[in-house]
């Protein structure tokens, strides 16, 4: 199995979506990732949308760790400010590495909770602080 990232960008803001989603894939797959998808999410009343964004979802190997954190690198230095990293699962362990602002506030609350706790605790483990380091450092 391995891990899965969470990439969104709002639809409202992004003018060439095909280009977008294309480099994506294309980094991602210069960089080992075993299969993507996409899907799209949208929150509010038909006329008065608050959120309408493309989520892309990456699924890497375990064995391909340096190449994800290569990925990562390489979507926050390119597209800081069109792709938002939501979410990094750790699939092997059932653990959530990182989660957005956004990502936390569609969580349930247990979870959400579960969550904070690891953070404060600094109960990750090397492998998942080596993937956190740099994510952390570029979203501050």
């Amino acid at each position: 199995m391995g891990y899965e990232i969470e990439l969104s960008f709002n639809l409202k803001k992004q003018t060439d979506v095909t280009n977008m989603i294309n480099k994506a894939v294309e980094l991602a797959n210069n960089n080992y990732c075993d299969r993507h998808y996409q899907f799209s999410e949208m929150e509010g009343k038909v006329r008065g949308l608050k959120r309408q964004s493309l989520i892309m979802v990456f699924c890497f190997e375990s064995e391909y760790i340096n190449q994800m954190s290569d990925f990562l690198k390489e979507v926050l230095a390119k597209y800081k400010r069109k792709l938002y990293i939501e979410s990094i699962y750790h699939i092997d362990c059932n653990s959530l590495i990182y989660a957005s602002p956004y990502y936390m506030k569609i969580m349930e609350e247990h979870q959400v909770d579960n969550y904070k706790k690891k953070r404060q605790n600094l109960s990750f483990s090397d492998t998942d602080y080596y993937i956190l380091k740099e994510v952390l450092k570029k979203i501050k």
